[in-house]
């Protein structure tokens, strides 16, 4: 008797294991959401979109994007956790995520225990690009005027706990400077402010400071990170241009919420992997600065994880609030 019991539980147990493996095989079967927890036109959303849309024909399901801003992306990430974890709802983000967890405690969840990484999408620098009409035309400028006029010099943001945010206070500490913080609700109309001079500077991701750049409408006084950038290969980096030394690469990537089926979270990040290989993806990201992750999965992930203990020590370490 013990061993039928035995047996049609094992047999119990080999036909969900095949239903489920034949389940995911199929997936998907209806529309995938994409959470962008920041709003169209910021960076986030740049390098999330022309994935979704390549996914569409890769996955022959329809991928869209769902833009969540709001409190320093944390809506957004809540949104996915909040969702079931059956591979319809992913998050799209990047180095922002982690920055934020220091400065909003009650957030509600925790990025390294409630979602798995998935991809890696995109690398860009950081840049400090200010508004034309700015009283310093370089570094050096910058810092002296900052000095002799502590409180005067603005840098906006795309908000509280953002890269943009992140980076002006390590810059701050790193110079020496007073400089007061404006946080926007995403990137757009804090850049629209920083063309129309409302405020004076901001360290952007160079995804969406190119064509501005391009265009003369704001001007690019260096990058933020170690080398320069083959887009601006004469703009210099904040050590070479007199300032100090920084490295604020700005990257970006895809998680899942932990418990979706290893076998989904497997085929989206393949489908990803395919999606950067396009050569309209590929012509996209060159012309924003870009770079496509060399990282394999496993890289990505742990790349992913000491990039969130950095950035978590970084913001608490600035005694950054979001008051």
């Amino acid at each position: 008797m013990k061993v039928k019991l035995i047996l049609k539980s094992a047999l119990i147990a080999a036909a969900c294991a095949v239903a489920m493996t034949s389940a995911h095989a199929e997936w998907p079967e209806k529309i995938v959401r994409v959470v962008a927890p920041y709003g169209p036109g910021g960076g986030v959303d740049t390098f999330t979109r022309p994935i979704a849309q390549k996914l569409g024909t890769i996955l022959g399901q329809t991928v869209i994007v769902d833009n969540k801003p709001g409190a320093g992306g944390t809506i957004g990430v809540k949104n996915v956790l909040d969702s079931p974890a059956d591979g319809y709802t992913f998050l799209s983000g990047g180095v922002h995520q982690p920055m934020a967890e220091s400065l909003y405690p009650k957030r509600g969840y925790d990025l390294e225990k409630d979602f798995v990484p998935v991809a890696m999408t995109a690398r860009v620098p950081s840049v400090l690009v200010v508004t034309n009409s700015a009283p310093f035309a370089s570094v050096k400028e910058l810092i002296a005027y900052a000095k002799k006029n502590p409180g005067k010099v603005t840098y906006c943001s795309s908000g509280s706990g953002t890269a943009q945010h992140i980076v002006g206070e390590s810059f701050k500490r790193l110079a020496g400077v007073s400089m007061l913080h404006i946080p926007y609700r995403s990137t757009a109309p804090a850049m629209t402010d920083l063309i129309g001079g409302q405020c004076m500077l901001m360290f952007d991701g160079l995804g969406t400071s190119a064509q501005q750049i391009r265009t003369g409408r704001i001007k690019l006084l260096a990058v933020a990170t170690a080398t320069r950038t083959p887009l601006f290969p004469d703009a210099p980096t904040l050590k070479e241009a007199g300032g100090p030394a920084m490295d604020a690469t700005i990257w970006y990537g895809w998680w899942a919420r932990r418990g979706t089926p290893a076998p989904v979270v497997e085929k989206m990040a393949h489908a990803i992997r395919e999606t950067l290989k396009d050569p309209t993806v590929a012509e996209a990201w060159k012309t924003q600065g870009a770079t496509v992750p060399a990282q394999g999965d496993a890289e990505a992930a742990r790349y992913m994880q000491e990039e969130a203990g950095r950035w978590k020590k970084e913001v608490v370490d600035l005694k950054i609030t979001t008051d």
